[in-house]
């Protein structure tokens, strides 16, 4: 048999650098003497910070930036994978996708069953939580929900926004990407175990439209701006009747809210 015909066919969904941080990954396995052939499909429009085509033009990679499912669905099939890997890729993999190959698994930026769905960087620091992480799951028809391959940890500290945590879960990605190959090409992946405790899933969409809510205790408020800061975004905000025209505010720390919120007292206004 040909080295072509033998080589692993990885196909990888992806959008963004954690994509990228996945893509170089499977590159490395290659370069320690893995045989395979690797297809990228990420969307049109490309992360502001990575751009997937030019990634995988410097890997030697095939890419294709499509939108449209049915485009999708071709050249996933005429790719005839043998492992799919899914990393922040901005679409649900339709059935007749995850049907392809045995092996669809998908690396999610939190610790599930927590926090499934988006956003969970902003959701991991709102609600407090004393770690984050990385998950490599089988992909079933329902969001982040398969079972669970392997897992990487990260500490929330009490300074971290969306943004750092957003950087710092980059290598967590990258190491929880190195581990699952290693074991995908030293044995095939197992079968997983099934994710156990308290679940949650959060929509894409802007939490509380980015308005921090009135009855929320100081340390809620402090997470929440904590929680939303990721430049070049909008970050925090907050409307006092009468002051401003009610229009939403930017607040920048918790001390500039309290402050803000006397001065609306002060003239008549209320959170």
């Amino acid at each position: 048999m040909s080295a072509e015909a033998s080589a692993k066919r990885i196909l990888v969904f992806g959008w963004g650098a954690a994509a990228e941080r996945v893509l170089r990954e499977v590159a490395e396995c290659r370069s320690r003497g893995a045989a395979l052939k690797v297809f990228c499909v990420s969307h049109l429009s490309q992360a502001s910070d990575c751009d997937l085509s030019d990634v995988c033009a410097s890997l030697e990679f095939e890419c294709t930036l499509t939108d449209s499912d049915s485009e999708m669905l071709e050249a996933a099939s005429g790719f005839a994978p043998d492992l799919i890997m899914s990393a922040s890729y901005r679409k649900k993999l339709r059935p007749e996708v995850l049907a392809l190959c045995a092996d669809s698994i998908n690396f999610h930026p939190s610790l599930l069953p927590k926090h499934r769905g988006c956003m969970s960087g902003f959701w991991a620091i709102f609600e407090g939580d004393a770690e984050t992480g990385v998950t490599c799951h089988r992909m079933v028809e329902r969001f982040d929900e398969g079972r669970i391959l392997h897992q990487e940890r990260l500490p929330v500290s009490p300074e971290d926004t969306s943004f750092t945590i957003y950087k710092k879960i980059l290598p967590v990605t990258a190491a929880c990407a190195r581990r699952v190959l290693e074991i995908y090409f030293a044995s095939g992946l197992p079968e997983g175990e099934e994710q156990t405790g308290e679940g949650s899933y959060h929509f894409r969409r802007l939490p509380f439209d980015g308005v921090i809510q009135a009855e929320w205790t100081h340390e809620q408020v402090e997470r929440f701006i904590r929680a939303m800061h990721f430049p070049p975004f909008d970050g925090a905000g907050v409307c006092f009747e009468g002051k401003d025209g009610g229009q939403r505010v930017l607040v920048e720390s918790l001390d500039h809210y309290l402050r803000l919120k006397r001065e609306a007292a002060a003239a008549g206004g209320a959170a």
